[in-house]
């Protein structure tokens, strides 16, 4: 099954138009469906699961429960029913997590789908993403417009109220062709906890941050 790519920071294609959707501060839980079988393999970003993983199990019947019914209508409709197969993206969060840390005994769980993948198609552009599955429970939208140097200060200030920061998906042009384009934007009291709960990591983090 497809794993979701590593997202790099920002610093290339300024001035492309972009959606801004709100980053969540979870765990990746991958989600495969097939016309004929539904939804019926699932994973975390490294590792397959199923519904009797000790750890991660309960993820799927979370999903399930949000998402089979409203994405299952999505999938068979006109426009996407002669696809063999998607792949979604989706994140684990409870209240309490950070950092990608759970506290799987005492919390309270949520999922929320971030991202679908067209069996060889690639992943579905982001206002396809946002008109199409935005009423079955997708990431804030924070902003749609360019990506530019103003808008990334206006993350890093955290005017947004984000937990985590943002993913910024846009299409960059060419004469021939068009190529889905994703970086991310973190802000400034994310990286401020990251360096007093664990400086190693928040040294190897401003490693990949361009500018």
């Amino acid at each position: 099954m497809k794993a979701y790519n590593t997202i790099d920071y920002y610093g290339d294609n300024w001035g492309i138009p972009i959606v801004a959707f709100d980053k969540l501060d979870g765990s990746n839980i991958r989600v495969e469906y097939s016309p004929k079988r539904g939804f019926y393999k699932f994973g975390t970003r490294n590792m397959m699961i199923d519904e009797n993983h000790e750890t991660w199990g309960f993820a799927i019947k979370l999903f399930k429960d949000k998402y089979e019914e409203k994405l299952t209508r999505i999938f068979k409709s006109k426009e996407y029913r002669d696809s063999l197969s998607f792949v979604c993206f989706a994140e684990l969060l409870g209240i309490r997590s950070s950092f990608g840390q759970h506290d799987f005994i005492n919390d309270t769980f949520d999922i929320t789908l971030f991202d679908i993948s067209r069996y060889k198609k690639g992943l579905i552009a982001p206002k396809e993403f946002m008109n199409n599955f935005g009423e079955a429970g997708i990431p804030r939208v924070v902003y749609n417009g360019n990506l530019n140097k103003e808008f990334v200060s206006r993350v890093k200030e955290n005017e947004f109220g984000l937990s985590e920061g943002v993913i910024c998906k846009g299409t960059v042009q060419t004469k021939k062709t068009s190529q889905l384009y994703y970086c991310k934007i973190k802000t400034n009291d994310w990286f401020e906890r990251l360096r007093n709960k664990d400086p190693e990591s928040y040294n190897q983090e401003m490693k990949q941050v361009k500018i």
